[in-house]
C-alpha cells in the first residue's frame, strides 16, 4: 500500500466518513488560488487551511494529513490556534487509524460536556 501524501489523505477521508457516519460529514479542502471566469484570483480557503474538513456533532473538524516524516508549515500552525481558540477540532493525522483516534475523543468530550 503507497504511503504518499495523497494516498493516505483518501484513506483518512473515506474512513472518518465511514466511522462517524451519519453524525458527521468530511470532505477534501482544495487550497490556494484558482483564477475566476473574468480573470480575477479567488482564494479557495484561508491560508494554512487543512486538508480535510467537516463537521462532527456540530463541531468544525480539521484534520491535516502528513506523511510519517511529514512536518507542518508555519501557516498550518498558525491556521490551528485560530481553530483551537474557536473551539474547533485540529488534529495532524498520519493514517486513518491515527485520524480516528484523535477525533473520536475530541468529539466525545464534547458530547459529554454539553449533556453534563
Amino acid at each position: 500500500m503507497s504511503n504518499t501524501e495523497t494516498d493516505i489523505h483518501n484513506r483518512i477521508l473515506v474512513a472518518l466518513s465511514r466511522e462517524f457516519h451519519p453524525r458527521g460529514i468530511f470532505w477534501r479542502q482544495n487550497a490556494g488560488k484558482i483564477r475566476s471566469d473574468r480573470g480575477a484570483w479567488v482564494s479557495l480557503g484561508p491560508t494554512g487551511i487543512s486538508d480535510i474538513v467537516g463537521v462532527l456533532d456540530g463541531r468544525s473538524v480539521f484534520v491535516e494529513v502528513k506523511t510519517a516524516t511529514g512536518k507542518q508549515r508555519k501557516a498550518q500552525k498558525s491556521f490551528q490556534v485560530a481553530v483551537e481558540k474557536a473551539g474547533g477540532i485540529y488534529i495532524i493525522a498520519r493514517s486513518p487509524e491515527d485520524a480516528i483516534s484523535q477525533v473520536y475523543p475530541s468529539a466525545h468530550d464534547r458530547l459529554a460536556a454539553s449533556s453534563a
